[in-house]
């Protein structure tokens, strides 16, 4: 019976979005819940800090190396895998007793995480129409999208009316779905034989995880303190050495000919510039409802909500416009609608209409939208066969990176507004005039960044290149 739905497009196009959706999920269905584990574990606040923090870190640092096992085993073997290990990982999450127990079951969840959501992007080309790569693919980054606009408030509605464990258990029925359709839906892909290099995966995971650490928690320790800049430093050191050792490696994990590739450097470092502003409005917004605006938490999370609205429409029409024009031209309209969303949030004040910032918000999700599912279609059009589980794991990456530089430089230029007129920043000291001008500067960055983006996507060329 299952063998009737081998390759059916739509059921493909419904697991590549599912795995999409729950890796995203992940990342922010816990943050709500922070407060509960907290007192349910017995531990401080800047320790539950880790159940996120260990989920990004292993995320960030495995999707190109998943993207390069896939490309060596099978997408398939490995996409299943990475669906049986999240389960495994989300079960012993959910019956954790003691904190170190959670954390590295958060690890394994992770790990399987990273296994299927690297090739998600890559698996749109090999198992979908070629016609229709956009629309697919802005569908698929879309989901993803909305898996992390949404997780928070799906996390606070589980652990308000049911218990903070089911945050975890919600995946297993989720998982299961993932692998019955998967096995039945998914042909096994060409093999491109070759070996791992170990080495380079562990300065990979050392420079790349440092580097996540620093970002996000520059702002809890102080940017000048021990711990970040020796994060930093130990970071610096090992990209070096990673990129030596791939220099000079028989079967690298990255091969640097293709990170020279001059369409891939560009669109890839505009991924990560323009994946800030969003980043940042996530973080700073929800103190501009509240103390500014005088909204509830659960107000607030439903001003949140406007920007994946944006996104849940304009997405897959981004992607599909992109299969009728170059992908480029359609993100550098993204571009565009994302300077004039970040100068809009900007001048959110006090006396902003609720009218004045649905809009504001509703333009930057638009954005997001309109920039993300073209530039991926982008990278992978322009990346031959053999690179492409590399580069839907380095689509992936960017994307992890843009989030961390989003909420660490965005929230560190609102932050020192508050800073530099009472001293350290504290809830007391937070007063409306304060957070609207840390607001106006933080998206001022944003805009300049959103403007670096725009220009990088201009100087690409849409030249497929031969397969």
């Amino acid at each position: 019976m299952l063998e009737s739905l081998r390759d059916n497009q739509k059921l493909t196009l419904l697991v590549i979005s599912l795995a999409n959706f729950m890796s995203f999920l992940d990342i922010s269905i816990v943050n709500v819940s922070l407060p509960t584990m907290a007192k349910y574990f017995g531990v401080t606040t800047n320790d539950i800090l880790w159940t996120i923090l260990i989920y990004i870190i292993v995320l960030g640092s495995f999707l190109i190396v998943f993207g390069k096992l896939a490309q060596q085993k099978g997408f398939k073997k490995v996409f299943l895998t990475g669906f049986v290990i999240f389960i495994v990982g989300s079960s012993l999450s959910g019956i954790s007793t003691q904190f170190h127990e959670l954390i590295l079951f958060r690890l394994v969840q992770a790990f399987g995480a990273a296994m299927f959501s690297a090739i998600t992007a890559a698996m749109v080309l090999e198992y979908l129409p070629e016609n229709k790569r956009g629309r697919n693919l802005g569908i698929v980054t879309t989901i993803g999208s909305l898996g992390l606009a949404l997780g928070p408030l799906l996390g606070g509605f589980i652990t308000e009316y049911i218990n903070f464990h089911w945050i975890f258990f919600i995946n297993i029925p989720i998982g299961i779905i993932g692998i019955i359709l998967g096995h039945a839906t998914l042909h096994e892909t060409r093999k491109h034989p070759g070996s791992l290099d170990l080495v380079g995966v562990t300065m990979f995971f050392i420079a790349q995880s440092t580097l996540i650490f620093a970002l996000n928690k520059g702002l809890d320790y102080g940017w000048t303190s021990a711990i970040i800049l020796g994060s930093f430093i130990c970071s610096i050191i090992f990209w070096v050495l990673f990129v030596l050792q791939e220099s000079r490696a028989g079967e690298p994990l990255i091969n640097l000919n293709y990170l020279k590739m001059r369409e891939i450097a560009l669109a890839s470092s505009a991924n990560i510039l323009s994946n800030m502003p969003f980043a940042g409005a996530v973080v700073l917004l929800p103190f501009y409802f509240e103390v500014v605006k005088g909204m509830s938490t659960s107000h607030s999370g439903l001003m949140l909500t406007l920007m994946p609205i944006a996104i849940f429409i304009v997405g897959p029409l981004a992607g599909t416009i992109s299969d009728k024009i170059a992908p480029n031209r359609v993100t550098l309209m993204g571009a565009v609608i994302g300077v004039i969303g970040c100068v809009v949030l900007s001048t959110f004040n006090p006396s902003s209409s609720f009218l004045y910032i649905a809009i504001g918000l509703l333009i930057l999700g638009a954005s997001v939208a309109a920039f993300n599912p073209p530039n991926t279609k982008f990278i992978l059009s322009e990346s031959p066969s053999k690179y492409r589980g590399i580069a839907s794991g380095l689509v992936n990456t960017s994307n992890m990176l843009g989030n961390g530089f989003g909420t660490g430089i965005l929230g560190t230029v609102a932050a020192m507004v508050v800073y530099n007129t009472v001293g350290p920043s504290t809830s007391d000291k937070l007063s409306p005039v304060l957070v609207s001008q840390g607001l106006h500067n933080a998206f001022l960055v944003g805009a300049v960044a959103m403007g670096i983006a725009l220009i990088l996507i201009a100087m690409t060329k849409y030249t497929q290149p031969e397969k």
